[in-house]
């Protein structure tokens, strides 16, 4: 195998986990690789650690950035990218030692533009693992009219997850440079998604293979992708908005419901973050949720929602009659009863927590 692959790490703020990172790219079996680090202005040590490594193996290549995000990091490390393939990892993740030699030989052999493995999710908090789903025909060569056909219309109903991270793939970078496709720099929440749906439209085929190379870490439950944002529903709004369209455009208006239900689902979870979260004040709490309620598109949507409990259905009922306090007040009462697991909802949004 004598094809070069360009492995991307977008670094900020991350010095406790960094080396941790590189060095299991550094220890992978195959060997013809180039490691892109891109230092996206953090104001850590994260550059003299990217610097440090660089001199000691030739196959590291450093930028060094104003910061951006990690789209504009990533973007930055396509734009340089020598590589026939494309892997991006993030920086405070590992992988296994054989991840890129078992997805290029699988590349090769089929002549496959995008090869995925499952994750495993390491919860460091509660010490569980967890393994994220994967499409039923593992080592099968899946070709355009079954991921339009499949691949796609499950994805519009919240399915496969594996499909939409961008850290458990190696693609082919003609894709790429072909059709100008890079992360929107504009999104702040799940950059993946836009991208690898676009991806899935131009690609040719894909392949599966069975084992979890990549491991994600849950070090805390402050994690970056807990962060409360008071505008995720704005990010709610625009990806509901995005599926739907792309299900007009695929012929999948049978789907658009299924579209409506899950982000509904998505919508009165991050109501119920909000209403238990200590550190926002109470105007601030009643703000967001009365907002919600009154949006002409959730008033709609949460006529049609299909409840999964008695619990939806109240607080269905409640968001109809566009109650804000009651809404607060039940979340409240739930919480001291305790049924609120950790005082807070993961939500979950294509295989990744808010």
């Amino acid at each position: 195998m004598s094809n070069k692959i360009s492995i991307i790490v977008p670094i900020y703020k991350v010095e406790s986990y960094i080396n941790k990172c590189i060095d299991s790219i550094l220890a992978q079996t195959y060997n013809d690789f180039e490691l892109i680090l891109v230092n996206d202005g953090s104001p850590d040590n994260c550059g003299e650690i990217c610097e440090e490594y660089a001199k000691k193996d030739k196959r590291i290549r450093v930028i060094h950035k104003k910061n951006g995000g990690v789209s504009s990091a990533r973007n930055k490390g396509i734009e340089i990218a020598k590589g026939d393939y494309i892997g991006f990892v993030d920086p405070d993740d590992t992988i296994e030692p054989t991840m890129y030699e078992e997805l290029l030989k699988a590349a090769d052999y089929y002549n496959a533009d995008m090869v995925i493995c499952p994750i495993k999710s390491i919860n460091l908090v509660n010490n569980t693992t967890s393994v994220s789903s994967i499409w039923k025909d593992k080592g099968q060569l899946i070709g355009k009219q079954n991921i339009i056909n499949d691949i796609i219309p499950s994805l519009l109903l919240g399915k496969t997850y594996s499909l939409v991270s961008s850290v458990n793939k190696l693609y082919k970078k003609s894709i790429f440079d072909s059709h100008n496709i890079r992360f929107d720099e504009n999104k702040h929440h799940s950059e993946d998604v836009r991208l690898n749906f676009t991806l899935l439209t131009l690609v040719d085929n894909l392949l599966y293979v069975e084992k979890a190379y990549y491991k994600y870490y849950i070090r805390n439950r402050e994690s970056l992708t807990k962060i409360f944002r008071a505008d995720l529903y704005d990010y709610i709004l625009d990806n509901k908005n995005f599926l739907i369209e792309l299900s007009k455009q695929y012929k999948q208006d049978e789907n658009i419901e299924s579209v409506k239900n899950h982000f509904t689902k998505v919508t009165l979870l991050f109501m119920q973050n909000v209403a238990v979260k200590k550190d926002i004040s109470a105007e601030q709490r009643y703000e967001i949720v009365s907002t919600i309620m009154e949006d002409s598109d959730f008033a709609k949507d949460i006529l049609i929602y299909k409840c999964p409990s008695i619990f939806y259905k109240l607080l269905t009922l409640i968001c109809i009659k566009k109650d804000a306090r009651l809404f607060i007040n039940a979340l409240k009462f739930k919480t001291k009863l305790n049924i609120l697991r950790k005082n807070q909802i993961s939500i979950r949004l294509f295989g990744t927590k808010m």
